[in-house]
């Protein structure tokens, strides 16, 4: 007998195990498919971040004090220039968490809440009626089994179990990550040999190296990061670099991970008849940081209100259905982190003399009189005229002292420009999905403008693109 479902989503990391717990809560039947024991999940990387204040707007119940999930809450970050000299504070609300002890503490909301987590089970292909999906089958144990449903919520993470399977006239892109489309993330957990001298504090930013130290739950310990693109290889080669320059006082390595989170854009669409992706499946991360967990939440809480529309509704969920899920999200966070992503292709060719020039000059992180500043906090700088003029100017001025290249400023202001143009036009998602292709042409044209960085770091030379 094949068993039915409202939702069936496929991976229980912390995209899938949020919305099937928000779909839950509202009632529907969910069934959550994790191929990891549940015991393993959330192994891979031990420690990450959340943003504190994103926390409470997802509405899942904080982290305890005292409890070993809690690594930390923190309010303040510390950006430093390549000179490991100048450094900036600024605020940075930030709640550090064990991930495996989260992911099982919401395995217990989402259960209590009626959501069925079947893990040890490995989806192995979508099921089909006219064309249309309308389930899937896994394997456990050694044996086939098929569940029916509404809808598939792909939230497999970065492989895009099923997106990047889909049909390719599905409407979704179906690419899948390449090296160029990752940062990827080498993690070493160190403990400092002499805890009685000083040793840098936690939450330090070198965003000359894409590097960063953190803390852990090991006692006089910290977390020392770096997320690079193009392979581990030339990750680990940047963070010699880095480790050379840093010159940190003396520490033992107690552990190293490595893992790896989406750099490029999301596909144009996230829906499709009787289909979802979210996640790292869809490429939904801040391009700023990697951090991907928490602008998925703010995803899937729009998805979840479209959905529970939708599911009382008799028939069919079609992607006419869905389609105000990509709407909501595209012409907010979504047009947001366009901007951003675009915007990188000027900042991350600013040399190690310029980021000094920067950093000192209170050019980036401006804060008014006697204020920490906090920097994106939704996901875009609000800043009035006479904010971006001063910006200019400390910009003009770096380039008469011989602290900045003009051509570098210039490929900041072309970089910002297209930022602009693509924020405003994802600003602008078409409402009906007729007006879809047309509205990808005009897109793609737009993201082909996007430069290629090529940063030349002492031991190797990266690209981003």
């Amino acid at each position: 007998m094949v068993e039915k479902y409202d939702v069936v989503i496929v991976g229980a990391g912390t995209a899938g195990i949020y919305i099937g717990w928000l779909m839950a809560k509202k009632g529907f039947s969910i069934l959550i498919i994790e191929k990891d024991k549940r015991e393993e999940v959330g192994k891979r990387l031990d420690v990450i971040h959340f943003e504190t204040d994103r926390i409470k707007k997802a509405g899942i119940p904080p982290p305890k004090e005292g409890y070993p999930e809690l690594v930390g809450k923190f309010e303040e970050d510390t950006v430093n220039a390549p000179d490991f000299k100048t450094f900036k504070n600024i605020r940075a609300l930030q709640t550090v968490i064990r991930l495996s002890y989260f992911l099982q503490r919401m395995y217990k909301l989402a259960e209590a809440d009626g959501a069925r987590i079947e893990f040890g089970s490995k989806f192995i292909k979508l099921q089909f009626e006219n064309n249309k999906i309308v389930g899937i089958s896994v394997e456990k144990d050694g044996e086939s089994i098929e569940y029916r449903s509404r809808i598939v919520i792909d939230a497999s993470g970065t492989i895009g179990a099923i997106r990047t399977k889909l049909p390719t006239d599905y409407g979704i892109e179906t690419f899948k990550l390449g090296p160029d489309d990752v940062m990827y993330v080498l993690l070493q957990y160190i403990k400092w040999s002499k805890p009685e001298e000083p040793y840098p504090p936690h939450l330090n930013g070198y965003i000359y190296y894409l590097a960063w130290l953190g803390p852990c739950h090991i006692d006089n310990g910290a977390i020392i990061g770096v997320g690079q693109p193009g392979s581990y290889e030339k990750g680990a080669k940047v963070r010699d670099d880095f480790l050379t320059k840093a010159n940190f006082p003396p520490y033992e390595v107690i552990k190293s991970e490595r893992g790896f989170t989406p750099y490029r854009r999301p596909p144009y669409s996230l829906v499709g008849d009787g289909f979802l992706c979210i996640g790292d499946a869809a490429a939904i991360t801040y391009p700023f940081s990697g951090h991907g967990v928490t602008a998925t939440w703010m995803l899937c809480m729009i998805a979840a209100d479209v959905l529970e529309h939708t599911l009382q509704q008799e028939g069919y969920i079609t992607r006419e259905k869905l389609w105000n899920i990509n709407v909501r999200y595209y012409r907010n966070q979504g047009a947001k982190f366009a901007s951003l992503f675009m915007q990188l292709s000027g900042i991350l060719n600013f040399t190690e003399k310029e980021w000094n020039y920067l950093v000192r000059s209170n050019i980036i992180y401006r804060s008014r009189k006697g204020e920490i500043p906090e920097p994106n906090k939704e996901y875009e700088a609000e800043m009035s005229f006479g904010e971006i003029l001063k910006i200019a100017l400390g910009l003009l001025a770096g380039v008469f002292k011989r602290k900045m290249s003009f051509k570098n400023v210039k490929k900041l202001l072309k970089a910002n420009g297209l930022a602009g143009k693509i924020k405003k036009y994802y600003e602008n998602y078409p409402e009906n999905p007729d007006d879809f292709d047309d509205w990808v042409k005009k897109a793609d044209e737009l993201w082909k403008l996007k430069q290629v960085v090529r940063k030349k770091y002492p031991s190797v030379t990266i690209e981003y693109h």
